[in-house]
């Protein structure tokens, strides 16, 4: 599958929107600003992840081959769950939990299947990756069936299918949904948010099919860029609603405002790509989006140890040490860890049925306009 340096750069941001703000909370700094750029950080991940593997699950509903459903699952499983046992083995040894039931509800990504479970939320990042996990099982299975039960597997049977598993969680959230413990009990859990990562699964669809043809490049940038500044001023507004007095009309925007924002970055940063294309600026961007999983892993452990050998100094340096840290250590277990099982996964049979054609959608693009 072709990479996009636009994503992978977009990637890395939302992976350091994450970790930086949450040194700045660990160290007293303007936390309710800082815990809301992360709020977001994550939900672009949510986003961002149904976008990109959008076509590998087009390709497995469209081949009707069980096989290519084990393919997908095993290339996200070594992706995913290894550098997460490190960590996750790391911060239970720091927690003095590891082997407890905290850590095996974490391990097998149950800790928040259907409320919080654990008795310490020690390792609070991990929420979201198993809202990740639970995704990757349920949604490409449901469209796989769904399309050898009816015949169909077009795109406006995936789109209607999409919409319906959206609305379900929808429906789902509203009624059971906890609002008085809301972060904890709605954001945060795998039967309520599932949901999110289905959005960038639609984008993808929307921007397969619909070219915008007759429209100026410097138009479409532009426009792209307005809507993201719109949906981010909405989606900020909202959490910090939420969080200043929890306003129940706030919580209920909230996961559309969010998929909201991650969508018009998506489009963004896709119309962005072509000005990523020389050498040293695509190698900077995808070495960001292949630093961007391990720094979501291990940022909250780096972080603790910059604060307890640097706590007394000016925040700016504490910043600067604790950035430094994060990207060297990353940088050395994505070459010596992640990047050997990554070239170790299996390969689609048709592997060019899986390639990723948002490029070749721009190329199109720019020879009509």
């Amino acid at each position: 599958m072709n990479r996009i340096a636009a994503l992978d750069l977009l990637r890395g941001l939302a992976a350091f929107s994450v970790a930086v703000p949450h040194y700045l909370v660990l160290a007293s700094f303007a936390p309710d600003t800082s815990e809301a750029i992360s709020v977001l950080g994550v939900e672009v991940f949510f986003v961002l992840s149904g976008f990109v593997l959008a076509p590998q699950i087009l390709a497995c509903v469209a081949g009707q081959r069980p096989g290519d459903l084990g393919v997908f699952l095993a290339r996200r499983w070594m992706r995913t769950i290894p550098p997460y046992l490190v960590a996750l083995v790391a911060m239970s040894l720091l927690a003095d939990a590891l082997i407890s039931r905290d850590f095996l509800r974490y391990a097998f990504y149950v800790q928040n299947l259907f409320g919080q479970h654990n008795a310490s939320d020690y390792y609070p990042v991990a929420w979201s990756l198993s809202v990740e996990e639970w995704f990757y099982v349920t949604f490409p299975a449901l469209l796989f069936g769904a399309a050898r039960w009816t015949g169909r597997r077009g795109t406006r049977f995936c789109t209607v299918l999409a919409c319906a598993f959206i609305a379900l969680i929808t429906v789902t959230r509203v009624l059971f949904g906890d609002l008085d413990h809301w972060g904890e009990n709605v954001r945060r859990v795998v039967v309520f948010r599932i949901d999110s990562i289905a959005y960038g699964f639609l984008l993808y669809l929307l921007l397969r099919h619909v070219r915008f043809e007759g429209v100026r490049r410097k138009w479409k940038l532009g426009g792209a860029a307005v809507l993201l500044v719109a949906t981010a001023l909405l989606a900020f507004a909202t959490v910090l609603a939420i969080a200043a007095d929890g306003g129940n009309v706030a919580k209920h925007l909230f996961p559309f405002c969010a998929a909201g924002f991650g969508m018009s970055a998506i489009y963004l940063f896709c119309r962005l790509n072509p000005l990523l294309e020389t050498r040293l600026l695509t190698k900077f961007a995808v070495y960001m989006g292949r630093i961007s999983y391990s720094v979501y892993l291990f940022h909250l452990m780096i972080g603790m140890a910059v604060h307890a050998a640097l706590g007394g100094v000016a925040i700016l340096a504490q910043l600067l040490a604790y950035l430094v840290c994060v990207i060297a250590f990353t940088t050395v277990f994505f070459r010596y860890f992640e990047k050997p099982i990554l070239a170790a996964r299996p390969h689609y049979r048709d592997a060019e049925e899986t390639r990723f054609t948002v490029e070749a959608a721009a190329k199109h693009e720019h020879a009509v306009t």
